[in-house]
């Protein structure tokens, strides 16, 4: 098999993965499409709107009344680890999950 031969395999094969996997990824231009890739609910996706996670001229652009995100920024947003909102959990629920990555057994409570 030539060189060229190899090259057109390569690239067909790419050519043929790209499309699986445009199969499964939602639509980055809309905001529905955009929470689904984050991962984030309606409310989070608001908030990042109110409070500049998501800026207008990099992450999406008006067009009238509709924003149009643009896929790349929202594939680096989600890289740079942004997350959405999650549940706070206690201290004493802290030191319980570290106890227990641990193996350290939970003392008895005492019953007063």
């Amino acid at each position: 098999m030539f060189l060229e031969e190899k090259l057109d395999l390569i690239l067909s094969n790419q050519k043929n993965l790209a499309e699986k996997v445009n199969l499964f990824l939602p639509n980055l231009e809309e905001e529905k499409g955009v929470m689904h890739f984050l991962e984030i609910t309606k409310n989070t996706f608001n908030t990042y709107l109110e409070n500049g996670v998501f800026v207008q001229g990099i992450h999406y652009i008006k067009n009238g009344k509709n924003r149009v995100f643009i896929p790349e920024e929202i594939i680096k947003l989600k890289q740079s680890g942004i997350k959405g909102k999650r549940k706070s959990s206690t201290k004493q629920q802290q030191i319980e999950a570290i106890n227990l990555q641990l193996g350290i057994i939970p003392r008895c409570k005492s019953a007063r």
